[in-house]
């Protein structure tokens, strides 16, 4: 209980009935990073102690590292928007969709720890150390918002530039699956082109 406890310099508030009944067993499941079965057994507790200032804490912790878990999972998945060089991007158009909706479950995670942290604040509004974890928190969720609609814009604008159409083939294209190039012919247009379409230019070239 010590680590998650001291991970924010916050001391848990707990009776010592919710530190058996609930705090326990939700730090087991937290020691094998079973963040969602620790939330799941600190969201029973507060069914039952809905007042409770260290439950309330402890959601909103397993909260944030369910999203931070999210977020390293994503790290490590190649980029679906990339610059290739000379006025070309590349968008994998099914991985911007999964990862756009990825960055929804962390903005609702992270929203429901910030709920928690509000609901503490209501009755201990001096809590310093969860008032710095809320500006964390906040931060956080500033940071992804940028990121989702600069994503979105680039996703959903671009094809509104470039057409529907892949200069290559003159077939049809669907930005939500499939992966495309975008190349940039003059300061205002640009051309669209199916992957495999724009690889074969290059061969040619």
């Amino acid at each position: 209980m010590a680590a998650t406890a001291g991970a924010f310099n916050v001391p848990l508030k707990c009776t010592p009935e919710e530190t058996k009944h609930f705090v326990e067993p939700a730090m087991k499941e937290a020691e094998s990073s079973n963040f969602a079965g620790a939330l799941e057994v600190v969201n029973d507790g507060l069914n039952a102690h809905p007042a409770s200032e260290g439950l309330l804490f402890l959601r909103s912790y397993f909260c944030y590292k369910i999203a931070d878990s999210i977020s390293s999972e994503l790290s490590t998945l190649p980029r679906p928007i990339q610059p290739l060089g000379e006025g070309v991007l590349m968008v994998d158009g099914a991985m911007t969709n999964q990862m756009l909706g990825r960055f929804q479950e962390i903005v609702k995670v992270l929203g429901d720890a910030e709920e928690a942290i509000n609901e503490i604040l209501q009755v201990n509004p001096r809590n310093n150390e969860v008032t710095a974890f809320r500006s964390y928190i906040d931060s956080k969720l500033q940071k992804l918002g940028r990121e989702s609609e600069n994503m979105r814009m680039t996703f959903t604008n671009t094809p509104n530039i470039a057409g529907n159409f892949c200069v290559g083939c003159r077939k049809n294209i669907s930005f939500d699956t499939q992966t495309v190039v975008f190349r940039k012919t003059s300061s205002t247009q640009l051309e669209v082109w199916h992957l495999p379409c724009f690889k074969q230019l290059g061969n040619k070239n």
